[in-house]
């Protein structure tokens, strides 16, 4: 999962950035104003952390009003508590506020509650066109050659696809433990030094990924 943080106090921006990536949430960027927030969306991050009183022409509602308009996903930082903000703020339709100074265990909870509501879905072809398919449903996804196999609970479906760009589209959920294997460690029934087991498949784990299923 990746974020952006719009905050003008860097100290105040590091210390989220620290206790985001503790938890794998990388930080794309930090950035103290409105214009270069903006210009930053082309980076897609998953989420970003808007703070409500930046200094500078433009406050931080103002990019929240640009990124609900382009159905961008952002939570509030604030320290203000004044009644007629946060009503202006409301309407701009953030996912959540956070209240300075914020506690790590609430940045975490909105961003695990955040990854569980906006899982992206992954869209295959099959005979009869496009389909989205719900990531929770993947068992794993293997490699053959220039294309890869999706392995659902209730079916298959091959996509000319590589493994890295496919790792781009998943959550946190999944893994690579071998070059030719993702799982989803959710679906890991038991595992061993050489290889992870989901439902009657046995799949190999490679030394390069060793850490990955720790």
């Amino acid at each position: 999962m990746n974020a952006i943080i719009i905050e003008d106090d860097f100290i105040v921006a590091d210390h989220l950035r620290l206790m985001l990536e503790k938890h794998q949430v990388k930080v794309l960027e930090i950035i103290d104003n409105v214009e270069e927030a903006i210009t930053s969306s082309h980076l897609k991050p998953d989420l970003f952390f808007v703070d409500i009183r930046l200094a500078g022409d433009k406050s931080g509602i103002e990019l929240g009003e640009y990124l609900s308009l382009n159905k961008l996903p952002f939570i509030y930082l604030t320290a203000n508590n004044e009644l007629a903000t946060l009503k202006k703020a409301t309407q701009t339709k953030p996912l959540a506020y956070i209240t300075k100074p914020y506690k790590e265990s609430d940045i975490i909870a909105l961003v695990e509650l955040f990854k569980t509501k906006f899982k992206k879905p992954i869209v295959v072809k099959t005979k009869f066109g496009k389909k989205s398919i719900d990531s929770n449903t993947i068992l794993y996804i293997e490699a053959k050659g220039s294309y890869v196999n999706i392995v659902t609970l209730i079916d298959t479906f091959n996509e000319r696809v590589s493994l890295s760009q496919l790792m781009e589209e998943l959550d946190d959920d999944f893994i690579r433990v071998h070059r030719s294997f993702i799982v989803n460690k959710n679906k890991i029934n038991q595992y061993n030094s050489t290889s992870v087991f989901i439902k009657n498949t046995e799949i190999p784990i490679s030394r390069t990924y060793k850490d990955n299923i720790v």
